[in-house]
């Protein structure tokens, strides 16, 4: 079959499939069966004619041997065994009541191919039936004689034919009644699923509160850890859609306040008589906020981007480069301009609450490059550590929009780590303040250890 027959195949309904393979396997078992059947029946009851000619033939040897041709040649009582004594000529010498004393059952040479074999034949002196026949060489009176003895098959084809008859309507009602049985048992064990799909398609995780959660059916374990799965998935779900509808209302609040910041401005100038002088003032507030818009609008579309997935350009990147001392046991498989914004917005993060001194270190340790960033500043306490890597989040006043941007920082960092196979930490600093520690896997397997210290 070629790959679009597959595919054709494929796109079929699970349960014509299943009761199309069921069917299929069972006539090909039936018919393996029925010629397997028809053979040893036929092998046996020719067998049976075998024996039956063999010991005919012994006889009338015997009796030939003994220097006697009696005729008619002794037969079993109600036999249907034929029997003759033949000439090297061909010439019938004696021949049992049921054969005929005139014309030879088969040419002396045909039967001399045959020598001391039994062999079936349709071509004989008596018409066209089937015979079994076994012929042996005996001497009568010191001159060679042919012993022929014959049974007809007709019984035997007659049964077959018989048998064949059967078997042709019994096994298509088989598969009939098979493809029916396996196609209702498959219906039937397919509801409880049927009945799952249907519950979660009319399901809307936007409208519930909590994440909804299906009814399990009863039906065995598959059936339960299907409706596992599915629960699993419509929590998956709605969490998802809470995060993204939380986004959506954080994003729409932070641009909210630049927006109305620079529309005020713009009326007051409007709405105020001003001087020359003034105009620039004015616009310089006012391309502040339109920064503000862009640098927002930027964060957005990199956080959306690091969530769809991968980074889209991959090389091999210089971790300790990105800090100014480039170092080949410190690269890694990337994107080396996200990279470059995760080690920004981390030296940004740590000199906007750093009291005087901030050091950043690429190290290599094992098989990943160790990307760490200490401060001497006032530090997030333990149980936030975590918190903070969600977008928006802002611990207090002091981290607000004008010093401490719109709270998307280190959420970022936290998608660029994730997004190149590492992850990121939160530690107390040995300086006293925040350790940020990247770990991120590296190309080489070398376990050099390379520093690099920046003073903030």
């Amino acid at each position: 079959m070629t790959s679009s027959s597959f595919g054709w195949w494929g796109r079929r309904s699970l349960r014509l499939r299943v009761t199309a393979a069921a069917t299929a396997v069972l006539a090909l078992g039936l018919v393996v069966g029925t010629v397997v059947l028809a053979t040893v029946f036929e092998h046996r009851r020719v067998n049976s004619v075998d024996v039956t000619v063999r010991a005919e033939v012994a006889t009338v040897s015997q009796v030939v041997a003994s220097g006697d041709l009696p005729s008619p040649l002794p037969a079993p009582a109600g036999a249907t065994t034929l029997a003759q004594v033949l000439d090297s000529a061909g010439t019938v010498l004696a021949a049992t009541d049921s054969a005929s004393r005139v014309l030879e059952l088969m040419p002396v040479e045909q039967l001399a191919k045959h020598h001391g074999r039994p062999f079936t034949t349709s071509s004989s002196t008596i018409g066209s039936s089937s015979l079994r026949v076994f012929a042996t060489t005996v001497d009568f009176r010191s001159v060679p004689v042919t012993v022929v003895a014959a049974a007809p098959l007709g019984d035997v084809t007659s049964t077959l034919n018989a048998l064949r008859r059967v078997l042709l309507v019994v096994v298509p009602l088989i598969l009939l009644a098979a493809a029916a049985a396996t196609w209702l048992a498959v219906s039937a064990a397919l509801q409880p699923v049927d009945r799952l799909r249907a519950a979660a398609d009319a399901v809307d995780v936007s409208v519930t509160a909590e994440a909804p959660k299906l009814d399990l059916p009863a039906g065995g374990e598959e059936l339960r850890k299907l409706g596992d799965t599915l629960n699993e998935l419509l929590r998956r779900v709605h969490a998802s859609n809470e995060t993204q509808r939380r986004f959506i209302a954080d994003a729409a609040h932070e641009l909210r306040s630049p927006i109305a910041s620079l529309r005020t401005q713009l009326e007051v100038a409007l709405a105020v008589p001003n001087t020359a002088e003034d105009w620039p003032r004015i616009v310089a507030g006012a391309l502040a906020d339109v920064e503000r818009l862009g640098k927002l609008a930027e964060d957005l579309l990199l956080l959306a981007r690091l969530d769809s997935g991968a980074p889209r350009h991959h090389g091999a990147v210089d971790v300790g480069g990105l800090l100014a001392a480039p170092s080949p046991d410190l690269v890694v498989d990337g994107d080396e301009i996200a990279l470059q914004r995760m080690v920004d917005n981390l030296l940004a993060n740590a000199r906007r609450y750093a009291k005087s001194n901030v050091e950043a270190s690429a190290t290599r340790v094992g098989s990943d490059v160790v990307v760490t960033v200490d401060d001497d500043g006032p530090g997030i306490p333990a149980g936030d550590r975590e918190r903070v890597f969600q977008p928006w989040v802002r611990l207090d006043a002091g981290r607000g929009r004008d010093e401490g941007g719109a709270g998307l920082g280190l959420a970022i960092v936290w998608s660029i780590a994730r997004a190149h196979g590492g992850d990121v930490r939160l530690e107390t600093s040995p300086l006293g303040g925040l350790r940020a520690v990247v770990r991120l896997p590296a190309v080489t397997p070398t376990r050099d250890v390379v520093s690099v210290k920046s003073g903030g």
